[in-house]
């Protein structure tokens, strides 16, 4: 069974919140480029610690968005929450190189 993606926003003045829970995956499409549009603050934190796992097309999914909330909202984007796995795979696929990890 699809354990389905969604997104809870929190805004403060400085920083955009995004707490993402579920699988991230190709259906995550759509709502991570709600983030993208959503994102004003020049800080940006995408917080991992709902999410279960991460395939090839969730990670190209996440790392064209963190490009483009870095390149096109000139925004500095911190990752929390990750979980043991996760946190490997990002180290793996250059995320860390795009956003820094932060303790929440």
């Amino acid at each position: 069974m699809h354990q389905s993606f969604h997104v809870h926003h929190q805004q403060a003045q400085q920083c955009d919140s995004f707490l993402l829970h579920g699988i991230i995956d190709a259906h995550a499409d759509q709502h991570l480029e709600e983030v993208v549009r959503l994102a004003s603050a020049p800080t940006v934190q995408l917080d991992f610690s709902g999410v279960g796992r991460i395939n090839s097309m969730g990670i190209a999914l996440l790392l064209r968005s963190i490009k483009t909330l870095k390149h096109e909202k000139q925004a500095e984007v911190q990752i929390s929450g990750l979980n043991q796995i996760n946190s490997m795979l990002f180290k793996m696929t250059g995320i860390f190189l795009m956003a820094r990890e932060v303790n929440a």
